[in-house]
This record gives structure tokens, C-alpha cells and sequence, in this order.
């Protein structure tokens, strides 16, 4: 129950699509497509009311490779880059990866265990970064990003000159009363990285779409993406955007239904069999960020107790020294292997006294 994919059937109009596209036996070298760039601006207008020009998105093989070429795109060697841990590994990668130097502003938790950005901290960071890398919703702390949190950061990163690279990839399925705002509405400067691959649960098809308005340097991030081949897509990644954009809006608001009644069972489970698991419902997705470390238990004894129970997480320190202590826990499954996998989280933690 740990990488961030779901158990659920592919919604039918995108089976239907890549179906009917299989009909045509040339499948041809994929380049920029503006159905795909309509689909995915009428898509935001509807969804965020957020208006952007077709011409102003990319297609790219995905959000991870994208977010790597923009730190080298518009960074250079020696740069600080800001990360706000605990957060996605990849984005340490990024930085530690490509000899850039990594800033740490972590979010900070409140007395219910809600994370917030440390805007004080940021401010000390922001005039020795060129950068932040900005996930929105967070991944894993299950923040959705209030719109006047988004004008505080966009004000600061500004008014410092940081350029802000967001990834947006969990964005659609974030459950209501929550409402993302994408960070191109905030700063219309900043870059934006978004894809149907986990909220339409076809992350192996790869693919993804990056925004730059007319404030970001274009043709340097053209040139980067050119130069390490990761412009442009598969054939079949774009008649699944396509198909997921124009027409998985009522599948995705049944999934949305289904994953925060799921959220709800691990609350109730929690609450009942191990009450000192600290668990706080996420306002998106299908991962669960869970709080052991009232067990008073290392991160090795934890480790090694919950695999020999059965069950396979994301361990907290691979998102940051911030997630000692942690578990990410991926409940987008039927409820009846969300029960399954629960139990065997009660066998490996159920004697909460032993050592």
C-alpha cells in the first residue's frame, strides 16, 4: 500500500479512447498537440476558473523529468532552491542530484496535527534562493493550499525574485469543501506542472503537461527539455489526456466520493484499535500520512515490525528527517483490501507496549 497508484479500473472513456485509437495501426512520433492543450486549458477554466492560451502549455514525458530540466533550466550550479519537507523524495533528487544547494523551510504542524507554510522561515530563506519547489496539494502531508496561503507565498517568492515550480499533479482530486488554486492564477511567473496520471490512475502511460506564461523565459526551458530528449509524449499518453480532460469529470467526482468515505474507515479504524496512531483526514488523493510516533518506536523497529506483519509503506524519512516517525499509507483500493491492509497495519502495530 505504497506507491501512489490506485486499484481501480481505468475510467471508461479513456479505455474506450485508447481502444479506438489501437484501430489506427500507425502510431507515428508524437510531438506537440493542440487537442491535447485544449483539453487541458478547458479543463482548468471549468475546474479552477482559471483562463490560460493553449499556446502557452508543453507536452512532456512527465512531472518528475520536467521538474529536474526546470532546476537546470533556471538555475545554475551552486544555486539555493527551497523545499518545504516533509515532501515527494524526487524533489531532493532535484536539487542534491544536479549540485544545486537545498534551503529547508519545513511546514510547521499545528496543536491538531494540520501542517502550514512557515512563512517567517521562508522570508530568511528567499533572498538566498534562485528557486522553490512548491507542491500543491502537498504530498504527503494531505494539505490543499488555501488561496490566501498562495497569495502570502507568491507575494514573498516576488517580491525576492524566486521563480516557483509547482506540481499540481494531485490537483483533481482534491475532495470538497477544499478547492485548489493553481499556482499560475497567484504568479503568472511561475511554472506549473500538471497530468492525469494519478487522479485518472494511468500513471504507466507517462505524460504530462508543463505552463509558462509570457513572464517565464520560454526558449530557455524549450532548450533544456529539447537538449535531454523529454519534450513531447507518447501517442497513448495523449489520447488518455485528451480522453481524461474532456470527459473523466463524472468518474473522477465518484472516485473523489469513494476515497474520502475510504479516508473516513481508516479515521474510524484508527480511533478504535490503535488510538495512539495519529491520523488527520488529507483534503485530496488516496494517501494517508500517518503520526507513530507516540509508540516511541525507531523508524528500523517500525520498518521491520510492519513488513513482518505483511504490508509494504512509504517510510516517513524518505520524505525528510521531517517524516521520522511516519508512515504514508496509499488507501486508493477497494474498501475490501483497504480492510485487509488495515488489520495487517493492527498485526504489526497492535502490541503498541512492545519494543
Amino acid at each position: 500500500m505504497w506507491v501512489a497508484d490506485m486499484d481501480f479500473a481505468v475510467a471508461e472513456p479513456i479505455a474506450q479512447a485508447l481502444a479506438m485509437r489501437l484501430q489506427h495501426p500507425v502510431f507515428g512520433y508524437p510531438d506537440q498537440d493542440q487537442q491535447v492543450q485544449q483539453a487541458a486549458q478547458h479543463w482548468w477554466q471549468t475546474t479552477y476558473g482559471w483562463k490560460t492560451d493553449a499556446e502557452e502549455i508543453l507536452l512532456v514525458q512527465g512531472v518528475v523529468p520536467a521538474l529536474f530540466a526546470a532546476v537546470r533550466a533556471f538555475s545554475k550550479v551552486g544555486d539555493g532552491i527551497i523545499l518545504l519537507p516533509p515532501i515527494y523524495p524526487p524533489f531532493f533528487h532535484a536539487i542534491a542530484d544536479q549540485d544545486r544547494r537545498m534551503l529547508s523551510v519545513p511546514l510547521r504542524q499545528d496543536n491538531q496535527g494540520r501542517y502550514h507554510l512557515d512563512f517567517s522561515l521562508l522570508a530568511q530563506s528567499l533572498p538566498k534562493a534562485r528557486m522553490l519547489l512548491f507542491c500543491s496539494p502537498h504530498n504527503p502531508v494531505g494539505r490543499v493550499w488555501e488561496e490566501a496561503e498562495l497569495q502570502e507565498l507568491g507575494k514573498l517568492c516576488q517580491r525576492h525574485g524566486v521563480m516557483v515550480v509547482s506540481d499540481e499533479i494531485h490537483a483533481d482530486l482534491t475532495w470538497a469543501p477544499a478547492v485548489h488554486t493553481p499556482m499560475g492564477k497567484i504568479i503568472p511567473e511561475s511554472l506549473v506542472l500538471a497530468a492525469v496520471s494519478k487522479s485518472f490512475n494511468v500513471a504507466g502511460l507517462g505524460g504530462a503537461v508543463a505552463w509558462l506564461a509570457g513572464g517565464v523565459p520560454r526558449d530557455r526551458y524549450l532548450a533544456e527539455l529539447r537538449r535531454t530528449g523529454i519534450l513531447g509524449t507518447n501517442t497513448m499518453a495523449k489520447t488518455a489526456m485528451v480522453a481524461a480532460w474532456r470527459e473523466g469529470g463524472p468518474w473522477l467526482g465518484a472516485l473523489c466520493k469513494y476515497l474520502a468515505e475510504n479516508g473516513q474507515v481508516i479515521q474510524g479504524f484508527l480511533r478504535q484499535e490503535l488510538p495512539l496512531v495519529q491520523f488527520l483526514l488529507p483534503e485530496f488523493g488516496y494517501l494517508a500520512w500517518l503520526d507513530l510516533r507516540a509508540l516511541g518506536w525507531s523508524d528500523e523497529t517500525l520498518q521491520k515490525r510492519l513488513i513482518a506483519a505483511g504490508l509494504g509503506l512509504n517510510w516517513g524519512p524518505s520524505f525528510g528527517s521531517e517524516g521520522s516517525g511516519f508512515v504514508r499509507l496509499n488507501f486508493g483500493t477497494p474498501r475490501t483490501l483497504l480492510h485487509r491492509g488495515l488489520a495487517l497495519l493492527g498485526k504489526g502495530l497492535g502490541n503498541q507496549a512492545d519494543s
